[in-house]
């Protein structure tokens, strides 16, 4: 019941959709604090061509406080203010094309939504190309996520930059403003107008991106925390399909039963489970306005029996799918325990042995460390898995 099949694929495919939704919501966030660093970096004339229209004579001014900044910013984190403009365009450009490799993982599971029986082994290989592009697209991702906290010390640089300390100068508005008006005096005249424009277009996205900044290390973390979920289950969903393709010893079929049920199967139960409950309560809402309504406001009969079906209709639907919901639930409360305690020893032996394989020299440390962190995610999982059937259980009791 629980060995790989159309639907363990369907199911892994429908938990690949939603983490891929979770990564892609996670990422926007950071994918947007990109674009505007990328922005003032343009601004700055660093990455491509400068968005603003050009200043003539006002370009001087620009190239002088390009030159204090990207001292201040080499002098604070170690790299040139020119190699951070590259490292954003390239983080934004290939998240940019995460996002597209995402969608495609979304996709497949479209597929398999009206299969039945036995699947083409061709799709099953075309799937499993998407798969593994995505595993390799989000391990390339890996080093980018880990410098770009780091990008809070770019913006730190860059803004204190603005400011020159009493010992430079006595105007405490001075730094970046300060340069800017003192070349644009001395060109008095025909830049004038452009003082005001060329200010709004360098310092304000600066400023503006100290705020968004802030939350920058809280969005990595968590696009960090999405991304180790979907890579997990984007190895499920490769074993799996590995399975049917017949390229896996079948002995490990029970192991992998294991892992699918943790992972997949039980979490989507749940979270089917909670949808219908939700569905159910809303149309028994819409049926209590609907009686409010008629007696408050008046309803036509046609109007109302319509309304009253309808909403009847939802309603016996939903309380149908809980019904043979609930059911599949308490084949789990029977099975599960049992499933859930096998799982965990196999995790723990598989963590001793990983340790084993680092220690006699056979695995690496750097790769022994990321099997164990991913057994690590397994065995929360387990938990996690035993603490919702425990809930459901005092539920249904």
């Amino acid at each position: 019941m629980l060995a790989p099949s159309v639907e363990t694929i369907t199911a892994g495919c429908d938990a690949l959709r939603d983490a891929a939704d979770d990564v892609a919501a996670a990422g926007r966030t950071i994918l947007e604090t990109c674009r505007k660093v990328s922005s003032v970096m343009k601004t700055l004339g660093l990455d491509g061509a400068p968005e603003a229209p050009s200043f003539g004579t006002v370009s001087i001014a620009i190239k002088a406080v390009v030159t204090s900044a990207s001292k201040f910013v080499d002098a604070k984190t170690g790299v040139s203010l020119r190699e951070w403009a590259d490292f954003v365009s390239t983080a934004r450009t290939r998240f940019e094309d995460y996002l597209g490799q995402l969608d495609k993982v979304a996709a497949i599971s479209a597929q398999y939504d009206s299969a039945r029986g036995a699947v083409d082994p061709e799709r099953l290989r075309a799937d499993r190309r998407i798969v593994e592009d995505a595993q390799f697209q989000t391990k390339m991702w890996r080093p980018i996520m880990i410098r770009l906290p780091q990008l809070i010390h770019l913006v730190d640089a860059m803004v204190a930059s603005k400011k020159v300390s009493r010992t430079e100068t006595a105007d405490e508005q001075s730094g970046w403003r300060g340069q800017l008006t003192a070349v644009i005096e001395r060109i008095k005249g025909r830049v004038a107008n452009e003082h005001a424009e060329i200010l709004r277009s360098l310092l304000g996205p600066v400023t503006d991106l100290r705020h968004r900044i802030t939350t920058l290390h809280r969005d990595v973390e968590k696009m960090s925390e999405c991304m180790f979920e979907f890579e997990d289950l984007l190895e499920l969903q490769r074993t799996q399909i590995q399975m049917l393709l017949g390229e896996i010893d079948r002995r490990q079929i029970h192991v992998l039963s294991q892992r699918i049920s943790v992972a997949v199967l039980f979490p989507r139960l749940k979270k089917r489970l909670a949808e219908s409950r939700q569905r159910a309560a809303e149309y028994h809402t819409f049926v209590q306005k609907l009686e409010a309504t008629r007696a408050t406001r008046g309803l036509s009969d046609n109007v109302y029996a319509s309304l009253a079906a309808e909403y009847k209709a939802g309603c016996d639907a939903a309380t149908a799918s809980i019904r043979d919901l609930e059911q599949e639930m308490a084949g789990w409360s029977i099975r599960g325990p049992a499933l859930l305690h096998a799982n965990q020893q196999w995790l723990e032996e598989e963590r001793e042995a990983v340790t084993t394989r680092e220690m006699v020299g056979q695995v690496p440390g750097e790769r022994a460390r990321e099997q164990l962190a991913g057994i690590a995610r397994e065995l929360r999982r387990t938990e996690a898995a035993r603490r919702l059937m425990t809930e459901e259980l005092a539920r249904a009791s």
